[in-house]
Order: structure tokens, then sequence, then C-alpha cells
């Protein structure tokens, strides 16, 4: 009598598809934030505050107390959008799980980044802030947009001496969630930013 081996594959690959369905499933790691959507900013604030940790010249891994200033666009850097807010607020996310500190500073006057000579520096008022909040460094970061991608630049900056310490960078294939992110729409906020978002 010969035997036939189909039953067997079949069984196995029920198995295996039911292993993964059952995979699909599981709920999240504890701690971690999860986006079923495209692009996942979650992601992207994850892997930037990795490299932020991975390169600190100090060696520092985490405890520290930060302030984030709000993504602005590289060629106005008075100017954001919809996009460099969720950027800003996905990365504080991630630090914050990476075990730092983060103050919420958003109704605080006089806090941003200005030019000079094309890098970015920070304000007087801007360490002055740092301080009253004990904040030991300011992250602030671009974006600079090309015709298919987003480019992100984020730097750590000491808040007494505005060395920068650390740096991370991403480049993003635009999307239409981030096209419509970038863009200016009726209703929402973007362009300049406000006192709220210095």
């Amino acid at each position: 009598m010969k035997m036939t081996t189909r039953p067997l594959w079949k069984a196995f690959f029920l198995l295996i598809a039911a292993a993964m369905l059952v995979a699909g499933c599981a709920a999240p790691k504890r701690g971690s934030t999860v986006s079923v959507l495209s692009p996942d900013f979650f992601g992207f604030g994850d892997d930037l505050a990795r490299q932020l940790v991975a390169n600190r010249q100090d060696g520092r891994k985490s405890g520290e107390r930060l302030i984030l200033t709000t993504f602005v666009n590289l060629d106005d850097l008075y100017e954001t959008s919809g996009f460099g807010r969720t950027l800003t607020e996905a990365l504080s996310t991630s630090l914050f799980k990476q075990g730092f500190g983060i103050a919420e500073i958003r109704k605080a006057p006089g806090l941003y980044v200005k030019s000079k000579s094309g890098e970015l520096t920070l304000t007087r008022d801007a360490s002055l802030i740092a301080q009253k909040q004990e904040a030991q460094a300011i992250v602030a970061g671009t974006y600079s947009l090309t015709p298919t991608t987003v480019i992100v630049n984020v730097r750590m900056i000491d808040a007494g001496s505005s060395d920068v310490i650390s740096v991370g960078a991403l480049e993003l294939q635009r999307s239409a969630n981030i096209n419509y992110l970038l863009a200016e729409r009726k209703g929402a906020v973007a362009g300049p930013m406000s006192a709220y978002e210095r």
C-alpha cells in the first residue's frame, strides 16, 4: 500500500498559518507604541531616539531632563507644519520610553532656535528656560523637502554650553499622509510657529 504525504503537508501548512495568525494577534510589548498606519510616526520617533542615544558624545544614555522644540522647516527656521509637530510628539514619546525626563514647556514664551549663518543656535531665552526647567539638554530638529522625500535632522544640544552632544537623521519617503501634514490646509495650523510651539 502506497502512503501519500499530501495530508501531512496540508496539516503542516495549516499549523504554520495558524501560528502566524496567533503571533500577529499578540499584544504589543508593554510600554511600546504601535501604529498600523503608514507612515509610522512612532517608528520614526523610535528610530530618531535610538540614534540620539547611540550617538551621544558624553556616553550618557538616559535619565536626563530634556526640552524638545518643534521640528521646523530648514528653509525658514520660524516655520513649522503639522508634520513638524507630529514628528516632535512622536520623538517626545520615544525619548520618554528610553528613560529621559521630558519638560512640558509649550506655553513658555521665547523658546526657539534661531538662524545664525545657516547654523542652529539656542537663543539666550532658551538657555534661561532650560535652566528654569532644570533641563540638561534641548532637542531641536529640522526637516527639508525634496520632490519625493523629507530629510529630517535632529540635534541634542547641551543646555548650558550650547554644544551639540548628539545627532540623528532620517530620510522619509513622501506619502499622501506626509504631504497632508506638510500642506497648508483650511482649519489646521500650518505656517509660522506660534508662541505655544516655541
